[in-house]
């Protein structure tokens, strides 16, 4: 193995196999390269015999161990394995390839690295977002699902049906148009709910306010959250402050921080200055969702009050704090 002298924390150039390890027919090195120091900090008296093995990652090991035998067998063997860097906790990637040589009937081993340490780390992020468009998928075809069953169960008619299942599969799409533009940095909030108000043309006249510090979404919330804001802004539109003459909506929302965990509150007010709103006379699918799939879904505290003079809705989510998550204050 050979690896030209690099600072640890930049990608080695290593780019083909070069010499850099020689030892006996049974696995004790009798020599290692320069660039063997350089990399791992190693002395160079303690990296013969086994000692170069403590700068293996203890994972790989096994591996090692087990090319070690089958080269034995076969003449040669090649594994993968990360090497720790000096002065850092960090390690990169290297191919070994070892081999069987005779010198004068004496059976000598040598090894070569390749430093595969980009491709490996690239092949592991796209293995990463693989996984994670699996799970998406899945995720995404329960919601619809969930959605047309429970839509065709509130449904009088089929064009009723057709109307509203309509309604809710644009506003599910929307939603993730935004988890898609909104990549790892999650869903801006306000650009969802702006979305929402703007494909049902509720935002006209100045009648809509709304406004709160920036709120970024993971994608679980990005949905429910997304088809709550629909249900919310439809029934507005239909029966609510938007249906009414000078009918008015304010929607505000704020982060409380209570130790480690993070919540997210949103108001809907609604005011209607004739009053006359009408409670609904059942549980369609809007308030299921609203009062009990949220509760499940995505552990929201959600309070509904029917008012004379509108709506008034408020919502307390939790939302992750983990270093990385998407929520921002």
């Amino acid at each position: 193995m050979m690896v030209e002298p690099v600072d640890p924390a930049a990608p080695s150039p290593l780019a083909f196999p070069q010499p850099g390890w020689r030892g006996t027919a049974d696995g004790r090195c009798i020599w290692i390269a320069p660039w063997w120091h350089a990399l791992t900090g190693q002395d160079a008296s303690l990296s013969l015999d086994r000692g170069w093995i403590d700068h293996i990652h203890p994972d790989d090991r096994a591996a090692l161990a087990t090319m070690w035998r089958g080269a034995q067998a076969e003449g040669s063997g090649v594994v993968d394995l990360r090497v720790t860097l000096a002065g850092t906790r960090g390690y990169r990637w290297l191919r070994i390839q070892t081999m069987r040589e005779e010198h004068d009937g004496v059976a000598t081993w040598i090894a070569s690295a390749v430093d595969i340490d980009d491709l490996r780390r690239r092949l592991d992020r796209e293995r990463t977002r693989r996984l994670a468009l699996q799970h998406r998928v899945r995720n995404t075809l329960s919601v619809i699902r969930s959605v047309a069953r429970r839509t065709a169960e509130t449904s009088e008619t089929v064009d009723d049906y057709r109307a509203r299942f309509d309604g809710r599969l644009a506003a599910f799409a929307r939603a993730q148009g935004h988890i898609l533009r909104g990549d790892e940095q999650g869903t801006d909030l306000e650009a969802l709910l702006a979305d929402e108000l703007l494909a049902n043309q509720a935002g006209y006249r100045n009648r809509v306010s709304y406004g709160g510090p920036e709120v970024r979404l993971p994608p679980r919330l990005t949905d429910q959250l997304g088809l709550a804001l629909h249900e919310l802004v439809a029934n507005a539109v239909q029966f609510g402050a938007l249906a009414r003459e000078g009918g008015r909506i304010a929607i505000h929302w704020s982060l409380d921080s209570q130790g480690d965990a993070l919540r997210l509150r949103l108001v809907w007010d609604e005011d209607v200055p004739d009053g006359g709103i009408i409670p609904p006379a059942g549980e369609g699918f809007g308030l299921e969702l609203l009062t009990r799939s949220l509760l499940y879904e995505i552990d929201a505290a959600v309070t509904l009050d029917f008012r004379p003079g509108g709506l008034l809705c408020a919502m307390e989510i939790p939302l992750p704090t983990a270093p990385g998550s998407a929520a921002r204050i």
